[in-house]
């Protein structure tokens, strides 16, 4: 598939996830899946026809590839004899549930093999276009557009937001996003992009404008009092300062972004309902800290579910399915997220498919930091900054809240790692188009 085709439905899926209220539901995630499905089997049969496997020579796909693998693994039924043996309680579970008589003699380790499913398609669909983007965007022209276009639309998504606040406040939701967390967090993952646009070298007026984007991205970042939100954004802050230390063509910069991000946070938090701002930050200190980020279902609850399915989980999307029998708070009775990304996973596929994950995201960073540290253009290590701190954000946010979760942060999330990786491999033949 040609760029310019790619590129424009690229946008289209950016723009479409998150306008349908963060695709949560199964039209839009449907749509999402078949496009993003028509973009892998376009490279599969241009493969095909140049009879060559052409790809980009990794270091973190085999660990993501074996976690399809145990995800797969969790779908296929077995005897209960066996699922004895490597998960106990999923086997209890079953007796449970099947009477003497019951002729069902196999089973998976998923409890709910339908969510599983569903999310195993939803997972292919956003690393396929991870992969895809790795692959297929190799121009410096491609990049800087995808890149600005994401920036861009977080600008009119966030004057979207500021305006239905103001001008129609009954209505439920923060922008697009039906919950304001999931905005803070989509938006999150754009301002860091922004701001490293802002560092590369460019005429003070077209510096300004992305100084403009950032200051509106980052008042509705604000608006929306997300306690977790704020505190990521003043953690991406740090990071990009820190990180600039790193890059002798960075270190000139630095104390431009200073200034922005004191001038930037102290501004927001003296004039912007900085009360209720504050007093929402200051809750997080008044109860236990698992119960609190938890947004009433305990950490220790998740782990509970960890404990008694180590290994494999109780199946990739199943958190729902089985939460209410380990709850110990009684703030609600049905938590579908367990406001943690990170023990939802752990409690889902268990030790390997975690480790798996982990595995895939060290080998990630390290090709990223490794290829980063050896350029030396302004476009790239600016953009790679921003991209980095987007990433390492979001994933400090999953420790809060369930982001992730959200197909259309998941997939923007994916698509700017990507992107990142890419710029990581540019090169100066390829900077122009």
């Amino acid at each position: 598939m040609p760029n310019f085709i790619f590129l424009p439905l690229l946008g289209f899926l950016v723009i479409f996830s998150c306008l349908a209220y963060g695709s949560v539901t199964i039209f839009p995630l449907t749509v999402i899946e078949i496009v993003i499905g028509l973009f892998i089997l376009s490279w599969l049969l241009e493969m095909a026809a140049k009879k060559q496997l052409s790809f980009v020579k990794t270091g973190f796909f085999l660990p993501i590839a074996f976690f399809l693998v145990v995800v797969s693994f969790q779908l296929v039924p077995l005897p209960l004899s066996f699922i004895k043996l490597i998960s106990y309680n999923s086997a209890r579970l079953y007796e449970t549930l099947i009477s003497d008589n019951s002729r069902i003699n196999l089973f998976p380790l998923s409890i709910c093999p339908n969510s599983t499913i569903s999310e195993l398609l939803k997972l292919i669909s956003f690393i396929g276009i991870f992969f895809f983007i790795i692959n297929k965007i190799e121009r410096k022209k491609d990049l800087d557009i995808a890149i600005n276009f994401i920036i861009f639309f977080g600008l009119l998504v966030s004057i979207y937001a500021l305006i239905k606040k103001f001008a129609y406040p009954e209505r439920i939701g923060f922008g697009p996003f039906v919950n304001r967390n999931n905005f803070a967090g989509y938006i999150n993952m754009i301002i860091p992009l922004a701001l490293g646009y802002f560092l590369t070298d460019m005429p003070l007026s077209k510096r300004l404008v992305y100084a403009f984007s950032v200051a509106i991205m980052t008042l509705a970042l604000f608006l929306t009092l997300s306690r977790a939100g704020i505190l990521v954004y003043i953690l991406v802050l740090l990071l990009i300062l820190f990180f600039s230390r790193f890059k002798k063509t960075l270190k000139t910069k630095t104390g431009t972004l200073i200034i922005w991000a004191l001038t930037t946070v102290c501004l927001f938090i003296l004039f912007l309902e900085a009360n209720i701002v504050w007093q929402r930050l200051i809750t997080l200190l008044k109860k236990e800290t698992y119960i609190v980020f938890g947004h009433g279902y305990s950490w220790l609850d998740v782990l509970r579910i960890w404990r008694d399915f180590p290994i494999f989980g109780t199946g990739l999307g199943t958190f729902r399915s089985i939460s209410s029998m380990y709850k110990t708070t009684t703030m609600q009775y049905l938590f579908t997220y367990a406001h943690n990304d990170y023990l939802q996973l752990l409690s889902e596929v268990g030790f390997i498919g975690f480790f798996l994950i982990a595995l895939f995201f060290l080998k990630y960073f390290k090709s990223i930091t490794g290829n980063w540290l050896k350029r030396q253009d302004s476009f790239v290590t600016c953009l790679v900054l921003g991209g980095v701190s987007s990433i390492i954000g979001t994933l400090v946010y999953s420790v809060l809240d369930f982001n992730l979760q959200i197909p259309a942060n998941t997939l923007l999330f994916f698509i700017i790692m990507g992107l990142v990786y890419r710029l990581t491999l540019l090169r100066v033949k390829n900077a122009e188009s």
